[in-house]
């Protein structure tokens, strides 16, 4: 993979956790899970942070992902996968902790990533 795609793959997992990250502030867990209903914009605007960072994910190269075990990479596509494709039964209460707990994990690393690619 050419450098400059990777660079780009990165910076678009950055883009999308730090957005994520941005739409929760002020949420507790409880009002996460309200979010369909009492605030439809900025549900689909996490599906779709969501969405974009899992797409990232599925093209990076096995041997950056190899390096950061600390994260699940095949959980975060997946996720993506779910989100896409089961919209109508997302289970907030398991998005929640991802959202909250594994997305500032993959910020820390993938902006590691980022200062060795230059």
């Amino acid at each position: 993979m050419a450098r400059s795609d990777l660079r780009d793959l990165l910076l678009t997992i950055v883009a999308a956790a730090s957005d994520a990250e941005s739409f929760l502030v002020g949420l507790r867990a409880d009002t996460f899970e309200r979010l369909p209903s009492d605030d439809p914009r900025t549900y689909r605007a996490i599906k779709n942070a969501v969405s974009e960072l899992g797409e990232a994910v599925k093209s990076l190269p096995p041997d950056l992902c190899a390096r950061y075990p600390e994260v699940d990479w095949r959980g975060l596509a997946g996720l993506r996968d779910i989100v896409v494709h089961r919209y109508f039964a997302l289970d907030l209460p398991r998005l929640w902790p991802v959202l909250k707990d594994e997305f500032p994990v993959v910020l820390t690393v993938v902006r590691a990533e980022l200062q060795g690619c230059g």
